[in-house]
């Protein structure tokens, strides 16, 4: 089994379980905050975790004006492509928003094939498209197949939202993979740790100065919880680093595809820990998730 495989799923594992952690500290920090504490405490792990590297004694990597600015535009893209996401949901087509924003991995082999000249086999297009499928059966149901959804979703607000998140995540993905590819020293480890401790440094000094402007006074509950806040930060920073590796080691249309068995993670979260019934929609969804990701996985 190539590496890109394991470090894919354990990023959606840990994923979902800093959103399970978020989802509970959402009560007491609002939702502003509950985001924040990813990247306050994150940025001190992801830090720690690269000195750690380095003690190695590899060459570290020089961070020349290519590296910047993938790392830069596209922790700019992720950020107002969560912007994006959020503000589809707030419309009054919420499915449109989630079915349009599920393009992901669909846009990013678009994006990787015209920025990194990344080629796609044609089992592997087949895998994203079969996975698209059963994401959008997952998080929308029979609505999908009905081609007045889709039409009505083109002209809608919501959608467009939905189409430039997707796009935005997209995008900073393959972004990620062109900054960690263009260092010159180091193994994919060492670089992917780099490119993240760039990344989420340039993330936390917006989202620190977006907070002080718009809502200060959710600093002191955010170190009130520091210790959930610090939980939350170190495993969000254990997804990032081995979305950021496996995204060194395979296209980024692949990684995403494959990650989106952190669906499958959320549904079961949602059984055990916040007791909530399984529909028969899941059900269809989660075995045409997995489905794909062995097509996926063949291809």
């Amino acid at each position: 089994m190539e590496f890109w495989i394991p470090l894919t799923i354990a990023a959606a594992f840990f994923q979902n379980v800093r959103s399970v952690l978020q989802k509970r500290l959402q009560q007491s920090l609002g939702t502003r905050g509950a985001t924040y504490v990813r990247f306050a405490y994150g940025l001190p792990v992801a830090l720690a975790y690269l000195g750690a590297l380095k003690l190695r004694g590899d060459p570290f990597p020089v961070l020349h004006t290519s590296f910047l600015l993938y790392t830069f535009v596209g922790g700019t893209l992720q950020i107002l492509a969560t912007v994006a996401l959020l503000t589809s949901f707030r419309t009054r087509n919420f499915a449109a928003g989630v079915a349009y924003s599920k393009t992901e991995p669909v846009q990013a082999a678009f994006f990787g094939l015209v920025i990194l000249g990344d080629i796609m086999a044609p089992l592997g297009f087949l895998a994203i498209v079969l996975g698209l499928v059963a994401v959008l059966t997952l998080t929308i149901g029979a609505d999908v197949g009905r081609p007045a959804f889709w039409s009505r979703g083109l002209r809608d607000r919501a959608a467009l939202f939905g189409m430039l998140s997707g796009a935005g995540f997209g995008l900073a993905a393959v972004l990620y993979r062109g900054a960690a590819l263009s260092l010159e020293h180091g193994d994919f480890i060492l670089r992917s740790a780099v490119t993240l401790a760039c990344v989420l440094t340039f993330q936390t000094i917006v989202m620190t100065l977006e907070m002080l402007l718009v809502e200060r006074e959710t600093f002191r509950p955010v170190c009130t919880h520091w210790r959930r806040g610090a939980m939350v930060g170190a495993i969000g920073v254990s997804a990032s680093a081995c979305w950021f590796a496996a995204g060194v080691l395979q296209q980024a249309a692949y990684v995403r595809a494959l990650g989106q068995i952190e669906l499958v993670f959320a549904t079961l979260s949602s059984i055990l820990v916040f007791q909530e019934r399984l529909e028969r929609r899941e059900i269809v969804g989660m075995l045409l998730l997995v489905l794909a990701i062995v097509v996926l996985v063949l291809a």
